[in-house]
């Protein structure tokens, strides 16, 4: 039985060297990949691809059909870990409303492939951070107008992006178009449960 108990630790130790050893998974490792923005066209350069090369300077991976905002290299993030895996993931900007709302496009890194694949559950997500108080999760807020505000919170639950819960707040009118109040609707999801909060105040 001794032996198999060795054989079980040295497997473990075996697997964490071999993600630990993933160049782009350490610290260390960051110029593993450079990321550079190709435009389709120069009519509208926020649209193209991202193309992805080794420390060699090969290619080894081509993001297409990608918008891009800021139609340039120097503004993706490639120093966020959004699905808290230990290894960086690829944003890149593809809208910002006049308002503030921003729209993201999330490619997470995956260890045992290297490649980075897209993640719609994260990308669908406006106004994407990840949230101070749990790297398991993140935070969206979007804003409506002025007056008009909302924000959610996700979690990774074996490896699902699972909402926990939502706040939102506007104004609300009556018949002959008066104000009446701001209502604040939480709502949480528990269990496989919805329980939704409302109240109304005078101030925002």
């Amino acid at each position: 039985m001794m032996w198999a108990k060795h054989a079980v630790a040295m497997l473990c130790c075996c697997s964490l060297s071999a993600w630990a050893a993933a160049p782009w998974c350490s610290p260390r490792g960051k110029p593993a990949f450079t990321f550079q923005w190709v435009a389709r066209d120069k009519a509208d350069p926020a649209l193209g691809s991202v193309r992805i090369k080794d420390a060699a300077g090969k290619t080894v991976q081509v993001l297409a059909d990608v918008e891009n905002y800021y139609a340039d290299s120097k503004s993706f993030d490639t120093g966020t870990d959004f699905n808290n895996d230990g290894c960086a993931d690829l944003v890149v900007t593809t809208s910002v409303a006049g308002i503030g709302n921003e729209s993201l496009a999330v490619f997470l890194y995956n260890p045992r492939t290297k490649r980075f694949e897209a993640n719609e559950a994260l990308s669908n997500i406006g106004g994407l951070e990840l949230d101070p108080k749990d790297r398991n999760c993140v935070t969206g807020g979007w804003k409506g107008g002025a007056e008009d505000m909302y924000s959610s919170r996700h979690c990774w639950k074996q490896g699902q992006l699972v909402m926990i819960s939502e706040y939102k707040v506007s104004p609300l009118y009556g018949p002959e178009g008066e104000f009446t109040c701001y209502e604040h609707v939480e709502t949480e999801y528990r269990g496989g449960e919805k329980r939704e909060k409302k109240s109304c105040t005078k101030e925002f």
